[in-house]
């Protein structure tokens, strides 16, 4: 049993590998010129749609039921831009990081014992994941088929002149036109954006559960090691390598939430416009499309599931922290003044809290408060349509 979850972890680690090394953003210590480029490419190709998502929302500034639709999308993109400027801006975080979580968890798994007891609730982890998964992939895949859809229809039933649509709602400064090269080209790159959009919203929201994972299974040996302390064990030798441990987890911490802070803040306000906006388009149309209502819904779920994971790997590692100083505290220290004053210094420490550009804590409550926030910002866009 335990070899199998052992092995799903392994599988679980090497497909967000995969997912972040086709977008570029795997930590290597010395990637070559093109593995370098590609992240700036995808920011150069969202950059160039949010202009032509900007240039539809100004064109129609008086309908909210379009500039709520044009922004929504605009958002999504957005996101992708400031996940990956986040990863290059941080990349020395980003190799540090990994090196301080990935091989030391990874040698603990060799450990049959410990490896049991660090692994405990990984199934929840791997099934919120291939959840994720699954809702990203399809709302891409949808976002992709719907124009094609839509021609196939038109073919079908013999309407001409033949309209095709971009993937975006967008205006930009020259005109496009279904038979010239412009279009093909812009509709090459919106479908490139769609595939960037999928797998880096995979592989960077993967990763911070990935890693909280990883700074929870050290905090697990931590209590394991206290656990199992006697009066025969070389407590001294112990306390030196939690201590050591503990530093290198508070380090991690703070490595963290450099390189995610920004990301998670950004999630949390703008995942509350997104969903109220996509509640309002739906609430002003008449009569909604199968296709249509399948996108809706799976976009809504994947922005309420996204937010959950971000907020409950948060309140995941403050909960475990907590758990660790109290294995601490259970172990049999009593009556050794020497493993008494270095037991308390360490019960001093505050646990390991997460939070976003020290702008909020990230746990399960920021979670309840998009989902207020949202439908705050919902009733105001009705009051604004009435």
């Amino acid at each position: 049993m335990e070899e199998k979850k052992v092995s799903e972890y392994i599988i679980y680690r090497e497909i967000v590998k995969k997912l972040l090394i086709v977008v570029g953003l795997w930590p290597y210590d010395n990637p070559n010129i093109f593995y370098n480029c590609l992240p700036h490419i995808q920011i150069l190709v969202n950059v160039f749609l949010c202009f032509g998502m900007l240039g539809f929302v100004q064109k129609n500034f008086t309908n909210i039921d379009l500039v709520t639709k044009g922004m929504s999308i605009m958002i999504s993109l957005m996101s992708t831009i400031i996940k990956v400027a986040c990863f290059i801006a941080n990349r020395d975080d980003a190799i540090q990081l990994h090196k301080n979580l990935d091989s030391y968890f990874t040698g603990l798994l060799q450990d049959s014992e410990l490896s049991k007891f660090i692994l405990k609730r990984f199934s929840v982890v791997k099934y919120l994941t291939a959840i994720f998964t699954f809702l990203v992939t399809l709302s891409c895949a949808m976002r992709l088929v719907i124009p094609l859809n839509i021609v196939i229809k038109q073919l079908k039933n013999d309407i001409h002149p033949v309209r095709y649509p971009l993937l975006f709602p967008s205006v930009f400064p020259w005109k496009v036109t279904p038979d010239s090269y412009i279009y093909e080209i812009e509709f090459a790159i919106e479908s490139f954006a769609v595939v960037t959009l999928c797998f880096i919203t995979l592989s960077v929201d993967c990763l911070f559960t990935f890693y909280v994972f990883q700074m929870i299974g050290q905090l697990r040996e931590i209590s394991y090691c206290f656990k199992n302390l006697t009066e025969e064990s070389d407590s001294q030798s112990i306390l030196r390598k939690c201590i050591g441990q503990y530093q290198i987890l508070i380090e991690s911490r703070d490595m963290l939430q450099r390189l995610y802070g920004p990301i998670v803040l950004w999630i949390m306000v703008t995942n509350a416009v997104i969903m109220c906006t996509i509640a309002f388009q739906t609430t002003q149309m008449e009569s909604i499309p199968v296709g249509r209502g399948l996108l809706i819904f799976t976009w809504i779920a994947l922005k309420i599931l996204q937010t959950f994971m971000y907020a409950w790997s948060g309140s995941c590692l403050t909960l475990e922290s907590d758990e660790c100083r109290d294995s601490i505290y259970a172990c049999e220290w009593y009556g050794n003044k020497r493993l008494m004053t270095s037991i308390i210094i360490i019960l001093s420490q505050r646990p390991l809290i997460l939070t976003a550009c020290n702008f909020s804590v990230v746990s399960v409550e920021i979670f309840q408060m998009v989902i207020n926030t949202t439908v705050s910002y919902f009733f105001l866009l009705q009051t604004l349509e009435e």
